[in-house]
Protein backbone atom coordinates (compact mmCIF):
# COMPACT_ATOMS: atom_id res chain seq x y z
CA UNK A 1 0.00 0.00 0.00
CA UNK A 2 2.73 2.35 1.18
CA UNK A 3 4.80 1.63 -2.50
CA UNK A 4 1.52 2.27 -4.34
CA UNK A 5 0.56 5.66 -2.52
CA UNK A 6 4.34 6.41 -3.36
CA UNK A 7 3.95 6.14 -7.05
CA UNK A 8 1.03 8.04 -7.57
CA UNK A 9 2.38 10.95 -5.17
CA UNK A 10 5.15 10.49 -7.72
CA UNK A 11 2.86 10.26 -10.97
CA UNK A 12 0.62 13.29 -9.85
CA UNK A 13 3.69 15.13 -8.81
CA UNK A 14 5.28 14.44 -12.90
CA UNK A 15 1.92 15.68 -14.45
CA UNK A 16 1.82 18.64 -12.04
CA UNK A 17 5.38 19.92 -13.40
CA UNK A 18 4.30 18.67 -16.77
CA UNK A 19 1.38 21.11 -16.84
CA UNK A 20 3.18 23.68 -14.93
CA UNK A 21 5.87 23.54 -17.52
CA UNK A 22 3.16 23.36 -20.07
CA UNK A 23 1.48 26.75 -18.79
CA UNK A 24 5.06 28.63 -18.04
CA UNK A 25 5.43 28.17 -22.06
CA UNK A 26 2.07 29.59 -23.04
CA UNK A 27 2.69 32.60 -20.68
CA UNK A 28 6.22 33.03 -23.01
CA UNK A 29 4.11 32.62 -26.54
CA UNK A 30 1.56 34.98 -25.48
CA UNK A 31 3.76 37.55 -24.30
CA UNK A 32 5.83 37.21 -27.96
CA UNK A 33 1.93 37.29 -29.93
CA UNK A 34 0.89 40.41 -27.61
CA UNK A 35 4.02 41.95 -29.07
CA UNK A 36 3.34 41.12 -32.76
CA UNK A 37 -0.15 41.98 -32.33
CA UNK A 38 0.64 46.16 -31.16
CA UNK A 39 2.95 45.78 -34.27
CA UNK A 40 -0.04 44.65 -36.07
CA UNK A 41 1.72 41.01 -37.70
CA UNK A 42 -1.13 39.39 -37.24
CA UNK A 43 0.08 36.15 -39.12
CA UNK A 44 2.92 35.79 -36.74
CA UNK A 45 0.46 36.65 -33.84
CA UNK A 46 -1.66 33.93 -34.96
CA UNK A 47 1.40 31.76 -34.88
CA UNK A 48 2.70 32.04 -31.49
CA UNK A 49 -1.28 32.16 -30.45
CA UNK A 50 -1.79 28.78 -32.19
CA UNK A 51 1.57 27.39 -30.46
CA UNK A 52 0.26 28.49 -27.41
CA UNK A 53 -2.79 27.02 -27.43
CA UNK A 54 -1.87 23.63 -28.60
CA UNK A 55 0.43 23.38 -24.90
CA UNK A 56 -2.77 21.70 -22.30
CA UNK A 57 -2.84 23.07 -18.97
CA UNK A 58 -5.37 23.13 -16.09
CA UNK A 59 -3.81 26.06 -14.61
CA UNK A 60 -4.53 28.02 -18.07
CA UNK A 61 -8.65 28.28 -18.95
CA UNK A 62 -8.18 31.75 -18.56
CA UNK A 63 -5.48 32.66 -20.25
CA UNK A 64 -6.72 30.37 -23.08
CA UNK A 65 -10.01 32.20 -23.65
CA UNK A 66 -8.09 35.45 -23.60
CA UNK A 67 -5.76 33.86 -26.23
CA UNK A 68 -8.90 32.56 -28.32
CA UNK A 69 -10.62 36.01 -28.71
CA UNK A 70 -7.22 37.48 -29.82
CA UNK A 71 -6.35 34.72 -32.49
CA UNK A 72 -10.32 35.44 -33.81
CA UNK A 73 -9.29 39.22 -33.78
CA UNK A 74 -6.49 38.58 -35.52
CA UNK A 75 -8.18 36.46 -38.39
CA UNK A 76 -10.46 39.10 -38.45
CA UNK A 77 -8.20 41.87 -39.47
CA UNK A 78 -6.68 39.54 -42.20
CA UNK A 79 -10.02 39.97 -43.43
CA UNK A 80 -9.89 35.78 -42.86
CA UNK A 81 -13.60 36.28 -41.99
CA UNK A 82 -14.67 32.44 -42.20
CA UNK A 83 -11.73 31.48 -40.19
CA UNK A 84 -12.59 33.73 -37.38
CA UNK A 85 -16.18 33.05 -37.19
CA UNK A 86 -15.28 29.58 -36.45
CA UNK A 87 -13.50 30.67 -33.50
CA UNK A 88 -16.53 32.89 -32.25
CA UNK A 89 -18.79 29.70 -33.16
CA UNK A 90 -16.74 27.94 -30.43
CA UNK A 91 -16.42 30.68 -28.05
CA UNK A 92 -20.41 31.24 -28.11
CA UNK A 93 -21.03 27.42 -27.47
CA UNK A 94 -19.10 27.81 -23.99
CA UNK A 95 -20.65 30.72 -23.01
CA UNK A 96 -24.00 31.52 -25.04
CA UNK A 97 -24.77 34.51 -22.68
CA UNK A 98 -22.11 36.53 -23.96
CA UNK A 99 -23.49 39.29 -26.25
CA UNK A 100 -19.65 40.49 -27.34
CA UNK A 101 -19.16 36.96 -29.16
CA UNK A 102 -22.45 36.82 -31.23
CA UNK A 103 -21.44 41.19 -32.22
CA UNK A 104 -18.27 40.30 -33.43
CA UNK A 105 -19.52 37.40 -35.15
CA UNK A 106 -22.08 38.77 -36.63
CA UNK A 107 -19.41 42.03 -37.51
CA UNK A 108 -17.46 39.07 -39.28
CA UNK A 109 -20.59 37.68 -41.23
CA UNK A 110 -21.33 41.35 -42.99
CA UNK A 111 -18.21 41.62 -43.80
CA UNK A 112 -18.16 38.73 -45.96
CA UNK A 113 -21.29 40.06 -47.42
CA UNK A 114 -23.68 37.96 -45.84
CA UNK A 115 -26.25 41.05 -44.85
CA UNK A 116 -28.71 38.60 -44.32
CA UNK A 117 -26.42 35.75 -42.63
CA UNK A 118 -25.44 38.72 -40.07
CA UNK A 119 -28.94 39.92 -39.17
CA UNK A 120 -29.39 36.12 -38.07
CA UNK A 121 -26.21 36.16 -35.75
CA UNK A 122 -27.62 39.46 -33.90
CA UNK A 123 -31.01 37.84 -33.46
CA UNK A 124 -29.67 35.11 -32.02
CA UNK A 125 -27.62 37.36 -29.78
CA UNK A 126 -30.70 39.13 -28.70
CA UNK A 127 -32.78 36.19 -28.24
CA UNK A 128 -30.19 35.24 -25.71
CA UNK A 129 -28.79 38.24 -23.98
CA UNK A 130 -31.91 40.99 -24.47
CA UNK A 131 -29.24 43.25 -25.24
CA UNK A 132 -30.63 46.06 -27.16
CA UNK A 133 -27.17 46.67 -29.27
CA UNK A 134 -28.36 43.56 -31.26
CA UNK A 135 -31.82 45.37 -32.17
CA UNK A 136 -29.66 49.20 -33.20
CA UNK A 137 -27.93 46.81 -35.52
CA UNK A 138 -30.66 45.22 -37.59
CA UNK A 139 -31.84 48.50 -37.63
CA UNK A 140 -28.66 49.46 -39.14
CA UNK A 141 -28.57 46.61 -42.06
CA UNK A 142 -32.42 47.20 -43.05
CA UNK A 143 -31.83 51.15 -43.46
CA UNK A 144 -29.41 50.77 -45.31
CA UNK A 145 -30.80 48.30 -47.73
CA UNK A 146 -33.81 50.29 -47.67
CA UNK A 147 -36.01 47.77 -45.91
CA UNK A 148 -37.55 50.36 -43.53
CA UNK A 149 -40.80 47.83 -42.94
CA UNK A 150 -38.26 45.62 -41.04
CA UNK A 151 -36.15 48.37 -39.66
CA UNK A 152 -39.46 49.90 -37.96
CA UNK A 153 -40.22 46.21 -36.25
CA UNK A 154 -36.81 45.91 -34.43
CA UNK A 155 -36.65 50.00 -33.65
CA UNK A 156 -40.43 48.98 -32.04
CA UNK A 157 -38.97 45.75 -30.11
CA UNK A 158 -36.46 48.51 -28.79
CA UNK A 159 -39.47 50.45 -27.90
CA UNK A 160 -40.82 47.66 -25.97
CA UNK A 161 -37.63 46.74 -24.46
CA UNK A 162 -37.64 50.03 -22.64
CA UNK A 163 -34.90 51.15 -19.89
CA UNK A 164 -32.03 53.21 -20.72
CA UNK A 165 -32.26 52.68 -24.82
CA UNK A 166 -36.04 53.42 -25.29
CA UNK A 167 -35.33 57.22 -26.22
CA UNK A 168 -32.94 56.09 -28.69
CA UNK A 169 -35.44 53.66 -30.53
CA UNK A 170 -38.24 56.26 -30.58
CA UNK A 171 -36.14 58.74 -32.36
CA UNK A 172 -34.98 56.19 -34.45
CA UNK A 173 -38.42 56.21 -35.62
CA UNK A 174 -38.65 59.51 -36.86
CA UNK A 175 -35.20 58.98 -38.91
CA UNK A 176 -36.58 55.63 -40.32
CA UNK A 177 -40.39 57.83 -41.31
CA UNK A 178 -37.91 60.18 -43.13
CA UNK A 179 -35.45 58.18 -44.61
CA UNK A 180 -38.89 56.16 -46.13
CA UNK A 181 -40.07 59.95 -47.07
CA UNK A 182 -43.63 59.04 -45.06
CA UNK A 183 -43.43 62.62 -43.53
CA UNK A 184 -46.78 62.45 -42.33
CA UNK A 185 -46.02 59.10 -39.60
CA UNK A 186 -42.64 60.85 -38.39
CA UNK A 187 -44.40 63.66 -38.42
CA UNK A 188 -46.57 62.12 -35.95
CA UNK A 189 -43.42 60.17 -34.36
CA UNK A 190 -41.63 62.98 -33.44
CA UNK A 191 -45.19 64.52 -31.74
CA UNK A 192 -44.60 62.06 -29.70
CA UNK A 193 -41.39 61.52 -28.78
CA UNK A 194 -41.47 65.70 -27.62
CA UNK A 195 -44.27 64.89 -25.28
CA UNK A 196 -42.28 62.14 -23.72
CA UNK A 197 -39.17 64.07 -23.96
CA UNK A 198 -39.60 67.68 -23.34
CA UNK A 199 -36.31 69.06 -23.06
CA UNK A 200 -34.42 67.05 -26.02
CA UNK A 201 -33.80 69.44 -28.35
CA UNK A 202 -32.65 67.42 -31.39
CA UNK A 203 -36.24 65.55 -30.78
CA UNK A 204 -37.99 69.55 -31.23
CA UNK A 205 -36.34 70.32 -34.25
CA UNK A 206 -37.06 67.75 -35.52
CA UNK A 207 -40.69 68.32 -35.13
CA UNK A 208 -40.80 71.51 -36.01
CA UNK A 209 -39.01 70.93 -38.91
CA UNK A 210 -41.36 67.69 -39.72
CA UNK A 211 -44.46 70.46 -39.30
CA UNK A 212 -43.29 72.20 -42.50
CA UNK A 213 -43.29 68.83 -44.90
CA UNK A 214 -46.91 67.66 -43.70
Amino acid sequence: IIRGAIVVVILLAGTGIFQWHNYQQKIEYRKEALLYFKEEDYSKTISYLEEALKRKSVFAREIDLDMTCYLAESHYQLKEYDKAEKIYNKLINNDSKNAQYYMLKGECVAKSGDAQGAVKVYEQGWNHTQDTDFLEKICEIYVEKQNYDKALKYVQKGIEQGGETKADFTYGKIVIYEKAEAYDKAYEAAKKYVELYPDDEAGKKEYTFLSTRI
